[in-house]
């Protein structure tokens, strides 16, 4: 099957739309990329992988990343960056519902009613939290921190920032957001990988969200995914009645 490749802007948002060349009506995903990355350049090809499932596959750049970068934003240390990843995150998944609500649901071959989401590290991050705030069929985080609270905390401590008023104020914001802390706002079966050896999100946060409709699983991994876990994820995504 061909897949089909369209590039757009929609109320400023780059994002990138792939599709099979086929005329029947097909469930809509998100697929959300991580840190520093950008919304065609992400692992294992997965947005081929999922039109081929029979998905339409929608990529957006997250803010600040991609075609949103800004030059003041260019000039910041990693670790500076990172203190703004959970906004990032927050406005990724707004982002989305917005463009689906306003656009996405009305194009052609777009079956009502069905969208997914999934995503790797922050993009994992995002399609869990997309989850408490839209009524999703299925999520999946590769290798993403449902907590936002504990792992703010965390990268503090590992990256050495100031306990100042700016840290402060965020880690109170989040908590009205973080889906741990508002597990009851979760609205769809979600399905979470976390890597062993993972030292960038390491996989005791992906262990802190536990309810009856969330699967992790766990490989004898680092950071970087592997394709088991996208394997199992498309199992996950596919299945009848889970």
């Amino acid at each position: 099957m061909e897949i089909i490749v369209r590039k757009r802007h929609i109320d400023g948002i780059p994002v990138s739309i792939y599709e099979t060349d086929t005329p029947d009506e097909k469930p809509v995903i998100f697929s959300f990329h991580g840190f520093s990355g950008y919304k065609d350049g992400d692992y294992f090809k997965r947005e081929d992988a999922l039109a081929r499932l029979g998905f339409i596959v929608i990529g957006l750049d997250t803010i600040l990343h991609g075609e949103r970068r800004i030059d003041i934003y260019n000039q910041l240390s990693e670790s500076d960056k990172m203190k703004d990843i959970n906004t990032m995150i927050i406005q990724s998944a707004e982002d989305a519902v917005m463009l689906y609500e306003k656009y996405i649901k009305y194009m052609p071959r777009v079956k009502k009613d069905a969208l997914y989401a999934i995503g790797v590290s922050m993009g994992g991050a995002i399609s869990i939290y997309m989850s408490t705030i839209y009524n999703l069929k299925k999520a999946v985080s590769i290798v993403g921190s449902p907590s936002m609270v504990e792992f703010y905390k965390w990268k503090k401590e590992k990256n050495g920032w100031a306990d100042d008023t700016y840290y402060q104020r965020n880690l109170d914001y989040l908590k009205a957001f973080d889906p741990v802390l508002n597990a009851e706002n979760i609205k769809c079966p979600l399905f979470l990988t976390g890597g062993l050896r993972d030292e960038t999100i390491p996989y005791q946060f992906v262990e802190m969200l536990k309810k009856d409709n969330v699967t992790i699983k766990l490989y004898d991994t680092p950071h970087m995914p592997n394709q088991a876990q996208f394997d199992d994820a498309y199992q996950f995504l596919t299945e009848e009645g889970n």
